[in-house]
């Protein structure tokens, strides 16, 4: 353990000691990661999904705040969707004018985990999100997500579009892309349980996180995966829902994986080093547990050289 807490603490500081040079490689990345995951699900406009395009984007972007990342991607799907029909672009820029007048007027900065969605969908991890979002984020996350969520199958939905209308002929009466994408979204019960069933476990996730007994970070961890487990599995009965139970269960199991991981990261407490503290001033009395992270002395060693000389 205090191996693995020594390089934690190493990598850290290093990483601390560099920042301004690892912050905007990894905004770049990040960028570089949500532009693809666009144009896969929205790559009607070849042009915007070449590479030179996506690879200016992303460096623009590693050297602006998070914010201009999500403006820039919503620009992105507008524009593909007019690729589609005029109709569907409109529909396109009034869900992103909802989530923004509704939500990133207020809380810009967590915006951008909207645009995460499609890239655990991408990694097959999506089930491991809301484990992972709980206790770094918390209920914060859950409008995000939900938006994120309903990206991901609004952009299915336009591809499902795109085939009837290539399948479409003169004679045939013509398809409304708006109607046709809020049919499908609406009938949409899968999207909807996922929505509920995520909301559910980043809230119950962020609760048992803050508690303050013992290990309830474990615990968060733990009690999130099976409730993901458990509520997808009632679900799917309750609304009569098709769904992958072993690809839930080995994500909800990577899930608590992944965030045992990051907390380790974050900092693990000591609980054998548990204090409780009392003080007071003029009108209240204050009772304060305070719980230590593990972590690795810094040792200051001072080595004298000593060089012996023989005189002849």
């Amino acid at each position: 353990m205090t191996t693995l807490l020594t390089f934690r603490d190493n990598v850290k500081a290093f990483i601390s000691r560099y920042d301004y040079i690892f912050t905007p490689i990894g905004k770049g990345i990040l960028a570089l990661c949500i532009f693809f995951s666009l144009h896969v699900q929205f790559g009607y406009m070849t042009v915007l999904g070449k590479g030179i395009v996506l690879l200016a984007l992303s460096l623009l972007c590693a050297f602006l705040p998070i914010e201009i990342l999500a403006g820039i991607s919503a620009v992105l799907i507008v524009l593909q969707s007019f690729k589609v029909t005029v109709d569907v672009a409109l529909l396109s820029f009034a869900l992103i004018m909802v989530f923004y007048c509704g939500y990133m007027r207020f809380v810009p900065k967590t915006g951008v985990i909207a645009l995460l969605v499609p890239i655990f969908y991408a990694c097959h991890l999506i089930y491991a999100l809301p484990i992972v979002i709980g206790f770094l984020v918390g209920p914060a996350a859950i409008i995000p997500v939900a938006f994120g969520v309903l990206l991901q199958d609004y952009g299915l939905a336009v591809g499902d579009l795109v085939k009837v209308l290539a399948a479409t002929t003169d004679d045939d009466e013509a398809v409304q892309g708006f109607h046709y994408v809020l049919s499908e979204l609406l009938a949409n019960k899968e999207m909807f349980l996922t929505i509920i069933v995520f909301s559910t476990v980043i809230l119950i996730a962020y609760l048992i996180y803050r508690s303050s007994f013992e290990h309830s970070w474990m615990v968060s961890f733990v009690v999130a995966g099976f409730l993901n487990i458990v509520l997808f599995l009632v679900g799917s009965v309750t609304f009569a829902i098709e769904i992958n139970i072993g690809a839930i269960l080995l994500e909800s199991v990577a899930g608590t994986l992944i965030a045992c991981l990051l907390q380790f990261w974050k900092g693990i407490v000591d609980y054998q080093r548990t204090e409780l503290l009392q003080f007071e001033d003029d009108e209240y009395y204050y009772y304060v547990k305070a719980i230590p992270k593990l972590s690795v002395p810094e040792s200051n060693k001072n080595v004298k050289h000593i060089n012996s000389k023989t005189h002849n």
